[in-house]
């Protein structure tokens, strides 16, 4: 019985103890040279645990961020081959040892059990700096990047590629304990059942319970699997039936390349085209929704020179139309217009004009309109300054977190 019980304590090792990278600080290239500068910093999770982080960001500002999650064995230098590729595309992009590998704290890999947490105290980080976040993850961390979405749903969060995603810990155990031995798989089956009580004890979780399938409904936004059919550790089928059963905007991709080998260059362009045209699409979704979800109706830019001072509203005014609280002040074209698109049309439904008076067209916005207003102001100075009654305008929506008012 001793050896038997050492036997299931080796099996446990090898499973949340796999060999774990090592390097140093400057294996990770120059902190700063001409397309982009890296950051380096710590953060503490709720075990109070450091996890390692690097931040690289190109010459252009960005507000979309990839994190890129390591797979069990891996650490941060797995992502420097996808530096450059994704910071071409004007990307923050982001990556860091989990607990348990790399240089991070920690001594044990649970593949997605304590995990989730690590990549949830990185999003609540990088959140307070972009405003969409993507996660790509390779074998394990794409594992993670699933059951992070099944527990938290994070809006922030809105693609997902995933490398190599298997379905259950357990049939990954049993499938690579079968290759390496000659013992049947329901005498394997059995002696999983020992090893999954034996990591329970230490780690707190069972084999099963790292299951991608269960859950998976829950997730709707867009993802991006890779497979191999030639891949030795994580079979194609199991990629497959995730891949049938996820509910979203789904595309899968098979490789020619085995499980730990480097991916090339067609494969990351092949995902960084895909993301460019679902960022593209999710971007003007919340956009429809800012300008429209207060007024279900079509309201339209109003030329100025369409009627005169006399059938002007007492309670019209040009100074109060293209005037910006400083709450709504932004250094983007795009978000000015908008918001002035929005103050004029609140000052215009409150307007006593007919509407035969207005030239309604939004899709011939012209911005010289702004400098129509101008040039008009100091006519009309005098006979704005005999009504005195004060102008109520609808209040313009704020920027929230809520992702109803991201615009990307």
């Amino acid at each position: 019985m001793k050896y038997f019980q050492n036997g299931i304590n080796q099996i446990c090792s090898q499973i949340i103890r796999p060999l774990r990278a090592e390097y140093q600080q400057y294996d990770l290239g120059p902190i700063q040279d001409q397309t982009y500068t890296r950051n380096d910093f710590d953060l503490v999770n709720h075990c109070q645990q450091r996890i390692k982080v690097s931040l690289f960001q190109g010459n252009v500002q960005s507000d979309v961020c990839i994190i890129y999650l390591h797979s069990a064995n891996g650490c941060r230098l797995e992502a420097l081959r996808y530096v450059n590729e994704i910071l071409n595309q004007n990307y923050m992009f982001l990556t860091f040892d989990f607990t348990g590998s790399g240089i991070s704290d920690g001594d044990q890999v649970t593949y997605g059990y304590r995990e989730i947490y690590d990549l949830q105290t990185v999003i609540t980080h990088i959140s307070q700096y972009a405003k969409a976040i993507v996660l790509w993850g390779r074998s394990m961390g794409s594992v993670v990047a699933l059951l992070y979405m099944q527990q938290f749903q994070n809006v922030f969060v809105k693609c997902l590629v995933l490398d190599s995603p298997f379905i259950c810990l357990q049939d990954i155990v049993v499938q690579m304990a079968s290759k390496r031995t000659k013992i049947p798989n329901f005498i394997l089956n059995s002696l999983s059942s020992y090893v999954s009580d034996e990591i329970k004890n230490q780690c707190g979780f069972t084999l099963n319970e790292i299951n991608c399938l269960n859950n998976l409904k829950l997730i709707k936004i867009p993802a991006f699997f890779i497979t191999s059919i030639i891949d030795s550790v994580v079979s194609h089928e199991q990629t497959e039936k995730l891949f049938n059963n996820y509910q979203g905007i789904k595309q899968i991709y098979y490789t020619n390349q085995d499980h730990n080998e480097t991916r090339d260059f067609a494969l990351v362009d092949k995902v960084m085209c895909w993301l460019n045209q679902q960022l593209q699409s999710v971007g003007q979704r919340i956009k429809s929704k800012i300008i429209f979800k207060d007024h279900p109706i079509p309201i339209k830019l109003i030329d100025l020179n369409s009627f005169n001072n006399k059938e002007r509203s007492s309670t019209f005014d040009d100074n109060r139309i293209i005037s910006i609280s400083p709450k709504q002040k932004t250094t983007n074209v795009q978000q000015r217009f908008q918001q002035v698109l929005q103050t004029q049309r609140s000052a215009f439904i409150e307007r006593s004009v007919s509407t035969n008076k207005m030239n309604i067209s939004v899709d011939g916005y012209d911005t010289n309109q702004i400098k129509l207003i101008n040039q008009n102001r100091f006519k009309q100075q005098n006979y704005f300054n005999q009504h005195t009654n004060p102008i109520m305008f609808s209040k313009v929506p704020n920027k929230t977190r809520d992702s109803s008012h991201h615009k990307y």
